[in-house]
């Protein structure tokens, strides 16, 4: 652009505000017209406006995120939990199949007692710890 464009630009730009001042009719430069609208969109307040407690409502809801005390994080642990077993069952005897045909030894019976009271220990010291955590916020973990 050159000098005389923006000198232009600037004539209209002040017409325009004029215009919108005095309520005048549209004039015959279709750039002071355009400018108008602008004038006017600029004068009018935004939509939608948000509410005057946006901010606490924001913390609120990162705060009670961070608790993680929802029923849906529960619901996604045992779901999570029962696909794990679901796959190792649907897989595991494939995976036996082909760990029998790899290795010429045969595997031993799993001992499905020791197994399930190990899982069953980790499960209590992770809900301790969990316990823990939401009565010490401050502590940390090691």
């Amino acid at each position: 652009m050159n000098s005389n464009d923006l000198d232009h630009d600037k004539h209209a730009q002040a017409e325009a505000e004029r215009a919108e001042r005095e309520q005048s009719a549209a004039s015959g430069d279709p750039r002071v017209n355009r400018y108008r609208l602008i004038v006017r969109a600029l004068k009018q307040p935004l939509q939608p406006q948000l509410p005057a407690d946006f901010a606490a409502r924001v913390v609120a809801a990162i705060e009670q995120r961070e608790h993680g005390d929802g029923l849906e994080d529960w619901m996604v642990v045992l779901l999570l939990f029962a696909m794990g077993v679901g796959g190792l069952l649907f897989v595991g005897p494939t995976l036996a199949n082909i760990a029998h045909s790899m290795v010429s030894i045969s595997l031993p019976p799993l001992p499905w007692n020791q197994l399930v009271m190990a899982a069953l220990c980790i499960g209590i010291v992770w809900a301790i710890d969990s316990g823990w955590m939401r009565m010490r916020p401050g502590s940390r973990r090691l």
